[in-house]
């Protein structure tokens, strides 16, 4: 575990920066790790309210934005440094990917998928932070919708709403790399003004056919 106030997995960002930067990497990381612990020191207590919240400020949320403030420095340009941070953030869900890459591959149907994914969003997104509403879950498909985001309150409260679609992206990553019994679609997310992150789980039938909600 990194000692209070330093940047979760600190040498990992030490060679993803340095494998982009070159020697200097080595300085941007000690500016992340820096700024990481003012990140810290100024955090809501709202962000406090359980061990889910904690996690998803302390180790997901205040580490890519510690880079993103550093990258802006560092280019001038928050866009840039927005489109850096989404591909440090997709290198870091290579864990995840190879988890879901199992599920694939010891084919997993539609229905295991459905029940895993109702029986975890909840718990891996609570209430205290997500307001999830469901509207179908059946042998067509799994559809919710999230109408209020901690992500984004937290990032607001930092003053970097923007950085929000990033973390978006990550969910599409993933949702994307599931197994092929299981289709992913969004057509929106708060971060780009729709009024919902919606998320709807669908069947595919034989050969890739998708099996759609009537």
């Amino acid at each position: 575990m990194p000692a209070p106030g330093h940047v979760p997995r600190r040498r990992w960002w030490r060679r993803a920066l340095v494998s982009r930067y070159g020697a200097r990497g080595r300085d941007l990381a000690r500016a992340v790790d820096a700024e990481y612990s003012v990140l810290v020191a100024a955090r809501p207590p709202w962000g406090e309210e359980n061990r889910a919240l904690r996690f998803h400020v302390r180790q997901a949320i205040l580490p890519d934005l510690a880079a993103y403030r550093v990258l802006s420095r560092e280019h001038g340009d928050a866009a840039v440094a927005r489109a850096e941070v989404r591909d440090l953030m997709t290198a870091q869900l290579l864990p995840v990917l190879r988890v879901v890459g199992v599920l694939d591959r010891v084919g997993v149907p539609f229905a295991r998928m459905r029940r895993l994914t109702r029986w975890l969003v909840p718990r891996a997104f609570p209430p205290a932070g997500f307001t999830i509403g469901w509207s179908q879950d059946d042998a067509h498909g799994l559809r919710f919708d999230v109408t209020t985001c901690f992500y984004l309150r937290v990032l607001r409260h930092y003053g970097a709403p923007e950085l929000t679609g990033v973390f978006c992206y990550g969910d599409q990553v993933v949702y994307e790399q599931m197994p092929r019994s299981v289709r992913f679609s969004r057509s929106g997310t708060l971060a780009t003004g729709a009024g919902r992150c919606d998320f709807l789980l669908q069947p595919t039938g034989p050969a890739g056919r998708e099996t759609m909600t009537p």
